[in-house]
């Protein structure tokens, strides 16, 4: 355990400095600030590092340039806006005849599901009427029953 490779570091020391890639890129941010402001940038971490402690290598800097900048995209030619347009039409005709047949599907399950409902609805009020008919069997079998204990002798 003598080895200094397996010496850790103390938070103070390693918080202090930031590592060499992470130095350079702030160096590389500062030389930025300055070329767009025209004023120094602070630059503490710089400050406080010793002179002996240069980086070999350092990020080169390329400045922006008016040849640079993007060009613009080619103006589209009156036929490639008409092409364009006539493929959308094309597009939306085929979304348009897609809900259609979707349409149409659905209003064919609707009827389906009505006329199994209006079926199932009807044999509910023939099995009521049923139920009402003998009811009535059953109540005029109960008055012709009742009728002699009720008549006066």
């Amino acid at each position: 355990m003598s080895d200094p490779a397996y010496q850790m570091q103390s938070n103070a020391a390693a918080s202090r400095q930031p590592s060499g890639p992470l130095r350079d890129w702030l160096a590389t941010l500062s030389r930025i600030d300055t070329a767009e402001t025209g004023r120094p940038a602070a630059r503490p971490a710089e400050a406080r590092r010793p002179p002996e402690a240069q980086a070999a290598w350092e990020p080169r800097v390329v400045p922006a340039t008016p040849e640079a900048a993007p060009e613009p995209p080619p103006e589209q030619s009156e036929d490639d806006d008409v092409a364009a347009l006539m493929a959308e039409n094309m597009m939306l005709k085929a979304r348009l005849r897609l809900e259609a047949e979707r349409y149409d599907e659905v209003q064919t399950l609707l009827a389906e599901e009505l006329r199994a409902l209006r079926s199932h609805v009807q044999g509910e009020m023939e099995k009521a009427e049923d139920l009402r008919a003998e009811r009535d069997l059953w109540m005029a079998r109960a008055e012709a029953l009742a009728q002699p204990l009720f008549q006066k002798r």
